[in-house]
């Protein structure tokens, strides 16, 4: 049996804020929904660098919980480095 899944992180502004939405371009609502959970609670627990397509610029940042959620803190941009 193959394992399917959606996009687990695309727009911040949904699936950061709001990870037990599911969208049309999830193969497998529930199976996205639990990925993209284990995913942002890996993230906060190891304290990871992540990177997203729709990320605000500079398209970095980590996550940290908000509740039942999640909220994207983007890093500091450093036009020198």
């Amino acid at each position: 049996m193959s394992e399917r899944y959606g996009v687990f992180t695309n727009h911040p502004a949904l699936f950061v804020r709001n990870p037990g939405w599911s969208a049309v371009f999830d193969i497998d609502g529930p199976k996205a929904i639990e990925t993209r959970r284990k995913f942002y609670d890996m993230a906060v627990a190891e304290k990871s660098l992540i990177a997203g397509f729709h990320y605000p610029f500079p398209s970095l940042a980590h996550v940290e919980k908000d509740g039942t959620s999640y909220r994207l803190v983007p890093i500091a941009w450093n036009p020198s480095i």
